[in-house]
């Protein structure tokens, strides 16, 4: 407990704006510890592994150096971070009308002062259901590889699923699609997009064309004049992007590899796509956990 206390202290301290002098916010995020420790994190949420229950409180703690587990998380990223990151493990969601209604209340109460909340509708029951993921084997094929990776690392492979089943004709760098979200829990991205590309989840980019679709007109031009190729300024975008792939090759291949573009993995390609549907629909699930269903108690 102690040890936790100091790591959330410390990450803390890198991320000025919390008041209070060092020692009271030491204390207070010892408290914190303590209470993450403490909580009973299966009351609502049922029937995990053993691993499944680690992994959730290490995300949890990961949280917890920014968040606090109230109401007001909902309207935050952090339910996006606790999906991704739990996304391989299955819990039986318990008692999920109690969760409901102690949702709606505070909605109800806080809109009746804040113009934000008012927008937030009362929550039916078909929108939360058991974060159980289909389980057929393509599907679990990807969430085997999403479960090897560190828990910080798999919200950033998420992240680049999502954005990539999205949009698969536009291969991207890992490092740009990590989401600042993602990014704030301490994340090295380097070593993290080097886990992910070794995963097999994605591929290196092969497609030059779609990764030179997302180039600016002027980016190519100066491009092909570095490159030796002097085109008419005239052309268009996509005049100009065909005239790469045709006369330089190498050039274009070499920088794609340089850039650290990828793609999805053919064999994750389906699965990826209907991650992002899953998700979605576990999304209210996870956001009424975390701010109504952690357990996490701090005592003021």
């Amino acid at each position: 407990m102690e040890g936790l206390g100091e790591y959330l202290w410390r990450v803390r301290r890198a991320n000025p704006g919390m008041g209070g002098s060092s020692e009271q916010v030491r204390e207070r995020y010892g408290e914190l510890a303590r209470a993450v420790l403490a909580a009973p994190i299966d009351r609502y949420l049922a029937r995990g592994s053993e691993e499944a229950y680690l992994e959730l409180k290490v995300t949890l703690i990961l949280l917890a150096v920014h968040e606090s587990f109230s109401g007001f998380i909902m309207a935050g990223e952090a339910t996006d971070f606790a999906a991704a990151a739990m996304a391989p493990y299955s819990f039986s969601l318990v008692d999920g009308v109690e969760l409901l209604h102690q949702r709606n209340a505070f909605v109800s109460e806080m809109a009746q002062g804040m113009d934000y909340w008012a927008c937030w509708t009362p929550l039916e029951l078909e929108a939360i259901r058991s974060p159980i993921p289909p389980h057929d084997s393509v599907f679990q094929a990807l969430l085997s590889a999403l479960a090897a990776l560190p828990v910080g690392t798999r919200a950033h492979a998420v992240d680049a699923l999502r954005h990539l089943s999205a949009d698969p004709k536009a291969p991207r760098s890992l490092a740009s699609l990590c989401r600042l979200e993602t990014q704030r829990h301490g994340l090295d991205v380097t070593e993290s997009s080097r886990a992910i590309l070794e995963s097999g989840l994605v591929v290196p980019a092969s497609d030059m064309g779609a990764w030179l679709a997302g180039w600016t007109r002027r980016d190519l031009l100066a491009f092909m004049a570095q490159s030796g190729y002097r085109a008419p300024k005239s052309w268009n975008k996509e005049r100009l992007a065909e005239a790469a792939v045709a006369e330089l090759p190498d050039a274009v291949r070499t920088r794609m590899v340089e850039s650290g573009a990828v793609e999805l993995a053919p064999a994750h390609a389906e699965a990826a796509h209907r991650l992002r549907g899953y998700l979605e629909d576990v999304k209210e699930t996870w956001r009424l956990w975390l701010g109504f269903g952690t357990g996490v108690v701090v005592e003021s």
